[in-house]
């Protein structure tokens, strides 16, 4: 369908929030927010079983079996693997190179003449086990990449599937900057999914101890003016114990609390994560906070560092580069405590006013609309400090308001690439293995996953998704699904559709077809009749010569790409 076709009705909006939605559209309606997008079959179960059941399950992943879920990803081995296994299985090329040189006895001499100190053990590396998982760490993003997608077209737990990609992208983080690349499998399967239902305090208190994170905002190198600290690594004496739970509570043995570290290397305050805490993660850039709270803060959190980043890549808090002075934040007095100073400082930011209206302002952007009425936001805000930041409650008024089954909410939200793409493998009962195509695919609508570089994220508006290549992409991607033309993904139209369509009136009847399949409702009557052109050739763009089931593929890449389906 050509671009002018799509991009008016994609623009226009209609503020109605009095007006409730028929009942036979709350149930797509419910089913497009909370998964990504209906399979066949999911709207008579939905409205057999009751909207409520359906919420109640979904906000209870823990009850749902995804056994076969996990089944599929057991291919994918980086999944289960650690950020140092990642990064000694899948290095970097130029670090590749050189362990097999110093395996090979060809290293580059010491000064003195001999092979490096650590030679003998690179020469150790189980090089051919390397071979076997790819060769750079792009398979470790590559994995990650199809872990994300396979999960959103077959997942049971579709709400939680779709939290985790909120709070990825609320705390997002730039797989380009240095070891990211191998630490967001941790972040992901350790930091986010186990809390992305769970409570705001303990995915902050997650995400500020995450390797990952720490080492992006770079607040693992923030310690108190004048301190010392032991090297560029973040590598410590030899006898520092290999578990950190003790020191993380008590600090170092009382033996070694008096002994300097090793290599002298000075380093200061870093306030980037202090302040991207404040105005991305918890307050709002209009939270109420000042640059002497972003300094506060920044003391705060001094000490929380990461355990030899580019090895085990593990959190510890040491307590020689913690500011212990007495610190102010928000006008509240945060006595010196070692770790329990930030522990402190994330408690009130959780807690804070402002950060029930950010927080409650997002969620409504991403379940309601781009521009969500107050009143929705001011009770969203209500019961995230009535139930301290309980996600499952926020979460429940927001789908149960008035104000998200209005007709203003109804295919309000712009589908991101990740969405459009599994909401397209999910209405046509796709088999994938979520295979580089379909990632390359979100690459090209604009939605490359985890490289976007700023702390931000991707911005939640139909802005971000529409421009001329992102809805040819669309396009693109619909004519692909559709003639089974992408690798590792396959889809029966003949199944679908119910028949053959060689007449108008068939082809009429087939696209109605596809569009309750793929939308449980008819489309708009100008999308139908700019759908019925193009597979009569009236404007040159037929894909349907021949009649019969030739015509499937045009039917549905036409009704995938319609305004209807960008939507949500």
């Amino acid at each position: 369908m050509p671009e002018s076709r799509l991009s008016p009705q994609l623009a226009d909006s209609h503020i109605d929030w009095d007006k409730p939605l028929r009942d036979q559209e709350k149930a797509a309606h419910l089913a497009s927010r909370i998964t990504f997008g209906p399979r066949p079959g999911d709207l008579d179960r939905v409205r057999a079983t009751g909207l409520d059941a359906l919420l109640d399950q979904q906000l209870h992943p823990e009850r749902l079996d995804d056994r076969a879920m996990e089944e599929r990803l057991a291919g994918l081995p980086t999944l289960s693997m650690s950020t140092g296994e990642l990064m000694q299985r899948c290095p970097d090329p130029h670090q590749l190179q050189r362990r097999q040189s110093l395996a090979k006895g060809f290293a580059t001499p010491h000064p003195g003449g001999e092979a490096g100190p650590d030679a003998a053990a690179m020469s150790m590396a189980p090089l051919t086990e390397m071979g076997q998982f790819g060769d750079t760490p792009r398979e470790v993003l590559a994995e990650l990449g199809r872990e994300e997608l396979l999960r959103a077209v077959y997942s049971t737990r579709q709400l939680q599937e779709v939290m985790v990609q909120f709070w990825m992208n609320h705390f997002n983080i730039f797989a380009g900057k240095g070891p990211d690349k191998w630490m967001l499998t941790s972040f992901e399967r350790d930091t986010i999914r186990p809390r992305a239902l769970g409570r705001l305090e303990d995915l902050l208190v997650a995400t500020a101890q995450s390797p990952a994170m720490l080492f992006y905002l770079d607040n693992w190198m923030s310690s108190a003016p004048g301190s010392e600290w032991c090297g560029p690594f973040g590598a410590r004496p030899r006898f520092f114990p290999a578990r950190l739970g003790t020191w993380q509570r008590f600090g170092p043995p009382p033996a070694l609390r008096n002994q300097p570290l090793t290599g002298g290397q000075k380093r200061g305050l870093n306030e980037n994560y202090g302040r991207e805490l404040m105005e991305l993660h918890t307050l709002g850039v209009n939270g109420g906070y000042t640059q002497k709270d972003v300094t506060e803060v920044a003391r705060c959190l001094t000490g929380w560092t990461i355990y030899r980043p580019r090895q085990e890549a593990e959190f510890y808090f040491n307590p020689r580069l913690h500011d212990t002075g007495e610190k102010t934040v928000l006008g509240h007095r945060i006595e010196a405590g070692g770790m329990q100073d930030g522990l402190q400082v994330l408690h009130l930011l959780a807690t804070h006013p402002s950060t029930a209206q950010f927080i409650s302002t997002k969620l409504c952007q991403r379940f309601v609309a781009d521009d969500p009425p107050p009143s929705v936001v001011q009770r969203t805000s209500g019961e995230f400090l009535a139930s301290k930041g309980d996600l499952r409650a926020v979460l429940k008024t927001i789908l149960t308001s008035p104000e998200f089954y209005s007709q203003a909410s109804y295919r309000a939200k712009v589908k991101s690439p990740l969405e459009i793409v599994a909401s397209t493998l999910r209405a046509l009962d796709a088999q994938t293995d979520g295979g580089p195509q379909l990632l390359r695919l979100i690459a090209r609508m604009g939605g490359p996953m985890f490289l976007y570089q700023a702390p931000t994220g991707y911005p939640d508006r139909a802005g971000t998704w529409i421009s001329s290549s992102a809805l040819l992409g669309r396009l693109n991607l619909a004519s692909l699904v559709a003639q089974n033309r992408v690798p590792g993904t396959t889809v029966s139209l003949e199944a679908a559709a119910g028949g053959a369509a060689s007449s108008p009136a068939a082809q009429a009847e087939t696209v109605d077809r596809f569009s309750r399949l793929l939308m449980g409702t008819t489309l708009s009557g100008g999308s139908r009749k700019a759908i019925l052109n193009s597979l009569a050739g009236d404007e040159g763009t037929a894909g349907a010569a021949g009649g019969g089931f030739a015509a499937l593929p045009a039917m549905a890449a036409l009704v995938i790409g319609s305004p209807e389906f960008q939507r949500r």
